[in-house]
């Protein structure tokens, strides 16, 4: 099976005040984010994002086709890194890409030589508002963090507008 990327899922932002950023993109998108949970308590996520003990606020904002997410991590608090090389401290950003099947998708690359930095991330119970969802991050040529994700239960934006007219 061919790894077939469908679009891009979200963006992802690391930012150093939850609160601050809620109130600020919540005035610019008029609107609450569809998913704001704390996400960790997981030996894979801390492998993902390279952090021993990692827990994150996170937050997601339905804007036009994609998604915006917000992420502050509560451990371990880093000061902001401008070169963005770590996935767990604010100043780095992640693009997002939307898989079918993310193990699959991450075997395969992984043959293929993609550098990941964990295997991929399965949220179960210990984080029920993102049970199902799986993912994981590799880098592109020039550092910069790729995501690969499977999202079973479809959150994003295109679902709902699908529903929202009939077609799903």
């Amino acid at each position: 099976m061919a790894v077939t990327v469908s679009r891009v899922h979200h963006v992802g932002l690391l930012v150093t005040d939850f609160d601050r950023s809620r109130a600020f993109y919540d005035k610019l998108f008029g609107k609450e984010p569809t998913i704001a949970t704390t996400v960790g308590n997981s030996g894979e996520f801390d492998g993902q994002v390279q952090a021993k003990g990692a827990r994150a606020r996170v937050a997601f904002y339905d804007v036009a086709n994609t998604s915006v997410e917000l992420i502050e991590f509560l451990t371990p608090k880093e000061p902001r890194d401008e070169r963005g090389d770590n996935p767990h401290v604010p100043g780095s950003k992640h693009l997002c890409f939307l898989v079918e099947d993310c193990d699959e998708a991450y075997r395969e690359m992984k043959a293929a030589g993609y550098d990941f930095l964990a295997p991929p991330c399965h949220f179960g119970d210990e984080n029920r508002d993102l049970k199902g969802v799986i993912f994981a991050y590799f880098r592109d040529p020039d550092g910069n963090i790729i995501e690969i994700l499977e999202d079973p239960k479809q959150r994003g934006l295109l679902t709902k507008a699908a529903h929202a007219v009939g077609l799903s």
